[in-house]
């Protein structure tokens, strides 16, 4: 009955009344965010923090935790999908079925993210343009069964659009992934550097002044 209600919660328009039944429900949504028309399907919980903007028109489903910090942003028509986690002897290592965003991180339109195995922005990192694909499970031709790990943006990190991410993938700090580029599993996106190809390659060391990621400075 709870997530019957949850879901049609969700499907309300943003307001402090659909913020407030949230947190009635057992969620944790401060009174200053704004979350649109959502698909919500056995999602445990979600805890959105201080001015956070979720468009309208994306799906949140089977996943355990959505946590998302300050100032940060969805757009539309993104799906975040945690069913992969449910995989025969999944080890849970804090991040299985969640979607973690730091302050100020986004994400922008007509994503597929997985997060079965969990998805994870630092603070001020993007997952920017559209169509990118992010998985965090994929069959391992070694061993057989299923890679099962969590893909790990750091601080000020950025994925460029249509390009697919695969299991295990770190981007270091102030990486930049450009457009149309694959990072393969367990890669090691290295910090402070323009990575792009298929599969991607280390191009040029690149520094991104932090007050660019700062979305606020471009509006008139």
């Amino acid at each position: 009955m709870r997530q019957r209600l949850i879901m049609l919660v969700f499907l309300l328009p943003a307001g402090g009344l659909k913020n407030k039944l949230l947190n009635r429900l057992g969620h944790r949504i401060h009174p200053t965010a704004r979350i649109g028309i959502c698909w919500v399907q056995a999602v445990d919980r979600f805890e959105i923090a201080e001015g956070v903007r979720i468009g309208n028109f994306n799906a949140f489903r089977y996943l355990k935790l959505v946590q998302i910090g300050r100032g940060s942003r969805i757009v539309m028509f993104n799906w975040f999908l945690g069913g992969s986690g449910f995989e025969p002897g999944a080890v849970d290592h804090g991040s299985l079925r969640t979607l973690r965003m730091g302050d100020h991180s986004h994400i922008i339109s007509m994503h597929y993210l997985d997060c079965g195995g969990g998805l994870i922005l630092g603070d001020n990192a993007w997952i920017t343009g559209i169509r990118s694909t992010v998985l965090t499970h994929a069959f391992d031709p070694v061993d057989g069964g299923i890679i099962l790990e969590p893909v790990t943006l750091e601080n000020l990190a950025t994925v460029s659009s249509n390009c697919t991410v695969l299991p295990g993938v770190t981007f270091g700090e102030g990486a930049l992934l450009a457009a149309g580029s694959t990072a393969w599993t367990r890669q090691q996106i290295a910090g402070a550097h323009l990575h792009g190809g298929v599969p991607a390659r280390r191009l040029t060391p690149i520094k991104i002044e932090a007050s660019l990621y700062d979305r606020h400075r471009y509006r008139g």
